[in-house]
């Protein structure tokens, strides 16, 4: 099930992850740690077809030199 993607104020950090986020997210691999900001379709292409999964965590905390705490991971989709 995809995740909607819209919750306002709401900042998040975004992960490529192994096709296993789609179930259990914490106990899938990360591929990449992107940021704050969502990937473009762009962006994510290089990850299509391979079962890689685009995946989100709620910032929770973010210290003065920039590091992130986070919440829950959240499968949002599958990358095609």
């Amino acid at each position: 099930m995809e995740v909607d993607v819209s919750k306002e104020g709401q900042q998040f950090y975004w992960f490529v992850m192994d096709g296993r986020a789609k179930h259990t997210p914490d106990e899938a691999a990360v591929y990449e740690a992107i940021g704050d900001r969502e990937p473009s379709k762009n962006y994510l292409r290089d990850w299509s077809g391979m079962d890689a999964a685009l995946v989100r965590a709620p910032i929770t905390s973010r210290d003065s030199d920039g590091n992130v705490q986070c919440g829950a991971m959240e499968f949002v989709r599958t990358i095609r």
